[in-house]
């Protein structure tokens, strides 16, 4: 899984979803600004997604970084904290594109990860056993519940998720004497821990 601050050399901006969500976006942010810049676009998104009723709109949100489109979201949000509501959003994106891109190792890794922790398996909602275009359609689900559901709850199950991948990259590199599935699994594992706090600080009302 790449890193939070890693993206795709190329990008192309899809149509604005909203008008203030493109003003805040005039392409490299002042540093000086970052950090209100970062705040004020997920807001934007957020809030603007969850007050439309257009199906579209929330469909557009779901594929905003699917074809090439993680650069400008790493901009805007990569170094926010996984507290706040661009760094939970982020590492949400950024699962959501690494897990959508990479079916097949996913779902093995999964499947090696739910017999260590079995518990985390009803909160991340996949069927048991998952398969490629189910977990694909559950990640889209998890990733839809943020914007249009309950947030917490989406940021706790990605969490599941990455959690539950991190253990089975770890038993699958313990395997193979894999140093990089290693290096993979802590980056998962922290991920998921981060997705987790981020959860909870939405249910009480602190994630901004």
């Amino acid at each position: 899984m790449p890193s939070h601050d890693s993206s795709a050399s190329r990008f192309r901006r899809p149509a604005p979803l909203y008008a203030s969500v493109a003003d805040a976006i005039p392409g490299e942010p002042d540093p000086s600004a970052r950090t209100e810049l970062a705040h004020d676009s997920a807001q934007a998104l957020l809030h603007g997604v969850y007050r439309s009723s257009d199906p579209e709109v929330v469909e557009r949100v779901i594929r905003l970084a699917a074809a090439d489109g993680l650069t400008d979201l790493a901009a805007l949000w990569s170094g926010s904290p996984a507290t706040t509501l661009p760094g939970a959003l982020w590492r949400l994106y950024v699962l959501h594109t690494w897990v959508q891109m990479n079916g097949d190792d996913v779902v093995r890794r999964y499947r090696a990860g739910s017999r260590t922790i079995p518990g985390l398996r009803y909160l991340s909602g996949f069927a048991e056993p998952p398969d490629v275009d189910q977990v694909r359609r559950t990640m889209d689900d998890i990733l839809r519940g943020a914007f249009t559901g309950d947030l917490g709850l989406a940021l706790r199950r990605a969490g599941a998720v990455a959690t539950i991948i991190a253990h089975g990259t770890a038993h699958l590199a313990d395997q193979d004497e894999d140093d990089e599935r290693t290096r993979q699994a802590e980056r998962l594992l922290s991920t998921g821990e981060e997705l987790v706090a981020a959860g909870r600080h939405a249910e009480a009302g602190r994630l901004d």
